[in-house]
């Protein structure tokens, strides 16, 4: 089982063409601290970083969606390949990604759905490997 537990503080990359985001995250197992960053295209984002549009409350849906993405992601790429996927990328809306050591493994798509989301506040995600599920009926 691993225990991750994310900073409700989304800090934003800057990266100009489009949106982005820096998702802090804690593997309580391990204590190891991961900076996952997460990146929106601008043919996709529709927000206060677009000139005359969007608002702050637009920018917290979307970051809501990144986040449901993130996890999502974290979990799918957890089952496929056993260990958390590194925080080294800038993960990128609609991409797939495979592990470091097996370039032509299980392709596992990063995924950003707009009505998709999960507050900021539910910072706990925990994560079964198979091994859990087994031992326990």
């Amino acid at each position: 089982m691993k225990t991750l537990v994310f900073s409700t503080r989304v800090a934003l990359d800057g990266l100009p063409a489009g949106f982005s985001g820096t998702f802090k995250m804690l593997h309580l197992e391990t204590g190891e601290l991961y900076l996952y960053r997460v990146h929106l295209p601008k043919h996709i984002y529709v927000g206060s970083h677009v000139a005359g549009m969007g608002s702050a409350a637009d920018d917290l849906n979307w970051w809501q969606s990144m986040f449901h993405a993130l996890t999502v992601f974290l979990e799918e790429y957890n089952t496929t390949y056993g260990y958390l996927p590194t925080d080294k990328n800038i993960y990128q809306d609609r991409r797939p990604y495979t592990a470091e050591h097996e370039p032509f493994g299980k392709k596992v798509y990063f995924m950003v759905e707009k009505s998709k989301r999960r507050s900021l506040e539910e910072k706990e995600l925990i994560l079964h490997e198979a091994s859990d599920l087994l031992s326990h009926p």
